[in-house]
């Protein structure tokens, strides 16, 4: 099983720009197959459970899932492997960078995963050409390994009726979508449990490095005055993110759809959640 997921999860390391794009994304110097290096700011995420309220906050932060790829369409394990965007996939970035014109950003960050790297990339072409901007003005987006999605471990590359035969197995029971999301964290440990290749990551490693994330970009932010941050990243991110800081609106919606918008409000001490998985930004 390793063998074939290996194959399909090339190397997500290094320094590249995407060919023919004046719209690049960097990639940090941290980025490789080793586990992201958490914050030392580890503490769970305070929450606020008021929804609605982000554009109050001196900071908002537009956390976007990735286009669709060729394993969202073929139905395989998709974590620290990797494949590229479909042409809708594409389409729906482009569309979304059109739609996002009108927001100012004071800082654009990307999972360092070469899908969330095409979707930030495609995404910012596309609203700079829709803004009228010359290349001395366009946004760029810093990568961020902390940003990846959850690491599957042995089941990366494969089928993904291979995972809920896992999710079955250690839970001891077929459970809901619904019900998996309410016990996220049980779900990372129960992935974890049964993998042999010591890779996948339990929740608390992956709630330490989101947070860690959050908290620092936020007062970041905070520090040259506040504004909006655009995020780029991955389903079970979001999910995370929505269950860190709101669990009673973790099936709000029961799936986070490709280039959906999820924000985020922060003050400095406290989060709150605004809209979840958002198409209505696309243009």
């Amino acid at each position: 099983m390793r063998g074939k997921a290996e194959q399909a999860c090339g190397p997500i390391a290094g320094v590249a720009k995407l060919g023919g794009s004046s719209m690049s994304v960097e990639r940090s110097p941290a980025a490789s197959l080793a586990p992201p290096v958490p914050s030392a700011a580890a503490a769970p995420l305070a929450f606020s459970a008021a929804p609605g309220s982000t554009d109050d906050a001196p900071v908002t932060f537009y956390v976007v899932r990735h286009g669709q790829t060729l394993f969202n369409v073929m139905g395989k394990v998709q974590g620290w492997c990797d494949t590229p965007l479909t042409p809708e996939g594409v389409a729906s970035a482009e569309a979304l960078g059109r739609g996002l014109a009108e927001v100012e950003f004071v800082a654009a960050f990307s999972s360092d995963s070469g899908r969330a790297v095409q979707t930030a990339s495609t995404l910012l072409e596309a609203r700079a050409q829709a803004r009228g901007e010359g290349l001395h003005a366009r946004l760029s987006a810093m990568s961020d390994p902390r940003l990846r999605e959850w690491c599957y471990g042995d089941l990366e590359g494969e089928p993904g009726e291979l995972l809920h035969a896992v999710l079955d197995a250690g839970f001891g029971a077929s459970l809901s979508f619904e019900e998996h999301n309410r016990r996220l964290p049980e779900v990372a440990d129960v992935i974890a449990d049964a993998d042999s290749s010591g890779r996948a990551e339990r929740f608390d490693a992956i709630e330490a490095r989101l947070g860690g994330f959050l908290r620092n970009t936020g007062r970041d932010a905070l520090e040259r005055g506040g504004g909006n941050v655009l995020v780029v990243t991955h389903s079970f991110v979001v999910r995370t993110l929505v269950y860190l800081i709101d669990p009673a609106r973790v099936n709000d919606p029961v799936k986070i759809p490709n280039t959906s918008v999820t924000r985020i409000g922060y003050d400095g001490e406290r989060f709150v959640l605004g809209e979840i998985g958002s198409t209505a930004w696309r243009a």
